[in-house]
């Protein structure tokens, strides 16, 4: 078989990768996508209702005997196979990489689609001058970004209204709007869908937040809650969060812009095809990479741009296994969330496992510096979101209070009360982009196809503690305004170290000695290769990352169109453009 070409090579057809696809399709660009996973259908979706196969044994996620990634809390100790994620216990696919296959994590993805706020794309700027110099805790890394929200905010609205968000706006134009999140940064015009209906038990957190003095909302939903086109509205089935959507509600981009790029005739698809290494000529270009296919031999494909849109970790990991790090900066400012899980019961049932989770109402208060934390001690912020739904009886077993049996009477007894009056809030405090936590290679441990495992180097800091006792003293206030029965926490410094969530390790910026990519995430090392996905985020925030990093996605492929007409910087490498648009 002879080695394919395209003009782009697209490595990573998920939450951006597609995006990128069909935008490039679209401008005419031939486009050869590669993805480790299967291309998935609908009705591989229809009898989904099946908790052991897609939560406990993370049926759409990679797992540690295909994709091994070792962990470690400092570099001075022995690395181990992520501890949470093998073993006797269920996995739960939270702590482990998102999906693989076309449409990526989009597609068993909980769906909460925010826009960052304004002040997070300038967090040294911010807390600086709110807090001084001083603050920045030593060995952190806390810089602006290089791209800003008035950048980004076209493509937060495409991302809305191309892929689909249900929820209230808050802000339009700088006019407060009653029932949106007030402390949103500006959009043009509102979501293109209202909200989804509200989950059953959100009523007593709405109460008691707003007598709390907080300002509740709709939490921002890329599900549809109504019919779009000939995609359905959300049935609320319970079974979002792991799980595939048989109806189409969910905004994947599996649905929404793989099938327009394929109508194009612009895009081949390489599934079940793993990338081993991207291969770079002496003119230090990125002109082809390496991957096993579906048979298990080794091939080659090449492109005039090589893009990498694969999981933040992903990308890292393929950059370093093809001795792509020559400032040192690949694998540094990894960041993840503290979800800061808090669970309870209510006298009222609360049938909290119909409808999607995001169905539940948020909080904006906590986040950004809405509240001045000086004399708190650290720094950051996050919502506080109610869990409205999409919780399953077994994941309810593995959630006990301390002092509940786990087999016997007791234990049946509690399962029966739980079920029916069990709620739930989170938060995501980010970690800061420390010095100490960053991934590489493991020296070790590798794959079945003899690639070295990714191994990441964290540990929860005094940030991460302080915010953590902060947020809890306002949930315990929101249970008990609700009439809560019975709460519980989860640890203070929980024992994981993946979220699905992790940011940084590619970062963007302008100096290139301090980043690996551009604002436009153009590696500075090689220039016709891009990287795109959370790892770009050189901070992070209290937010999921997803809406952004599609923007972020609509953005890049806006510079690549542009770029390669008219004598753009990336005309030299895509000689056959001209023919493209001529």
């Amino acid at each position: 078989m002879p080695n394919k070409h395209a003009d782009v090579l697209i490595v990573g057809l998920g939450a951006s990768g597609a995006i990128l696809a069909r935008e490039l399709t679209e401008a005419g660009f031939t486009v050869l996508g590669i993805d480790k996973g299967p291309y998935y259908h609908s009705d591989d979706f229809w009898l989904k209702f099946d908790e052991l196969r897609y939560s406990v044994r993370a049926g759409l996620s990679p797992t540690m005997d295909t994709d091994p990634i070792t962990w470690r809390p400092n570099a001075r100790t022995g690395a181990q196979i992520c501890p949470w994620a093998v073993g006797p216990l269920p996995l739960n696919p939270l702590w482990l990489p998102p999906s693989v296959g076309v449409g990526g994590g989009s597609i068993h993805w909980a769906c909460w689609s925010w826009r960052q706020l304004r002040e997070d794309f300038r967090q040294r700027t911010e807390w600086v001058s709110r807090y001084g110099e001083d603050a920045l805790p030593e060995g952190s890394h806390i810089v602006d970004w290089p791209i800003t929200y008035d950048d980004l905010e076209p493509h937060y609205e495409r991302v809305e209204y191309e892929i689909g968000v249900s929820g209230r706006a808050g802000n339009v134009g700088g006019e407060i709007r009653e029932g949106g999140n007030p402390f949103e940064a500006p959009r043009k015009r509102p979501y293109r869908f209202p909200p989804l209906r509200p989950s059953a038990a959100n009523k007593p957190f709405v109460e008691a937040t707003r007598k709390l003095g907080y300002h509740p909302f709709p939490a921002p939903a890329a599900i549809l809650s109504e019919v779009w086109r000939e995609r359905k509205a959300c049935t609320y089935c319970g079974f979002c969060r792991d799980y595939g959507c048989h109806v189409g509600a969910k905004s994947n981009t599996l649905d929404t812009m793989i099938p327009p790029a394929l109508a194009t005739g612009n895009l081949e698809l390489l599934t079940n095809c793993r990338v081993q290494r991207v291969n770079v000529d002496a003119e230090g270009l990125a002109r082809s990479v390496s991957y096993v296919d579906a048979k298990g031999e080794l091939r080659e494909a090449s492109g005039d741009l090589v893009i990498l849109s694969a999981y933040s970790l992903e990308n890292t990991r393929l950059m370093l296994v093809s001795g792509l790090n020559k400032n040192g900066m690949v694998g540094k400012r990894f960041t993840i969330h503290n979800y800061g899980w808090f669970s309870g019961t209510l006298p009222e049932e609360t049938h909290v496992y119909a409808g999607p989770a995001v169905a539940g109402w948020a909080i904006d208060d906590t986040n950004a510096d809405f509240i001045d934390r000086s004399e708190l001690g650290f720094l950051g912020g996050t919502p506080i979101m109610f869990f409205g739904g999409d919780y399953q009886p077994i994941e309810i077993a593995n959630n006990l209070p301390p002092d509940i049996p786990r087999w016997g009477q007791g234990f049946k007894d509690w399962l029966k009360h739980v079920n029916r009056h069990f709620f739930a809030m989170f938060s995501q405090m980010a970690t800061l982009p420390m010095e100490t936590n960053f991934v590489d290679l493991d020296p070790k441990v590798k794959d079945k196809w003899g690639q070295p495992a990714l191994r990441i180097t964290h540990d929860w800091g005094e940030n991460d503690r302080k915010a953590g006792l902060w947020l809890n003293r306002i949930k315990h206030d929101i249970a008990r305004e609700m009439g809560a029965t019975k709460t519980w926490e989860a640890p203070l410094l929980p024992p994981y170290h993946i979220t699905t969530h992790e940011m940084g390790t590619h970062i963007m910026g302008t100096d290139p000695g301090e980043s690996v990519v551009d604002p436009f995430c153009r590696s500075h090392e090689v220039p016709n290769l891009f990287l795109v996905g959370g790892g770009v985020f050189p901070t992070y925030n209290g937010y999921n990352p997803t809406e952004t990093i599609q923007a972020i996605a609509f953005w890049t492929a806006e510079h690549i169109k542009r770029e390669t007409e008219n004598g753009g910087v990336l005309t030299r490498f895509t000689t056959n453009r001209e023919r493209l648009i001529g």
